[in-house]
């Protein structure tokens, strides 16, 4: 484990480690974790193969939580003059 976050992806803290840059995205990809747990025949706890699109899903969601975001001049788009909804900064 370093600064709280497990080497292993397989089973990540319950509550966002330090440095998590977006602590919420992690709590709600943490309860998709939980939700969606391999069972020992190879299923998921939703009853399809392991590893279910939600599971994936949620390991794709606690990585884009703990990382830090791409600054905004950097993004791709971000220099058109769009409107890009009342959501962005």
């Amino acid at each position: 484990m370093i600064d709280g976050v497990p080497l292993e992806p397989s089973e990540p803290p319950v509550d966002p480690p330090l440095g998590c840059a977006d602590p919420v995205l992690w709590r709600v990809a943490r309860a998709l974790h939980d939700a969606h747990r391999p069972r020992t025949d190879n299923f998921c706890e939703c009853k399809a193969f392991w590893p279910c699109p939600d599971a994936q899903l949620a390991e794709e969601a606690l990585l884009l939580a703990y990382d830090r975001p791409t600054p905004r001049a950097t993004r791709p788009g971000s220099g058109r003059g769009s409107n890009l909804g009342r959501w962005s900064a």
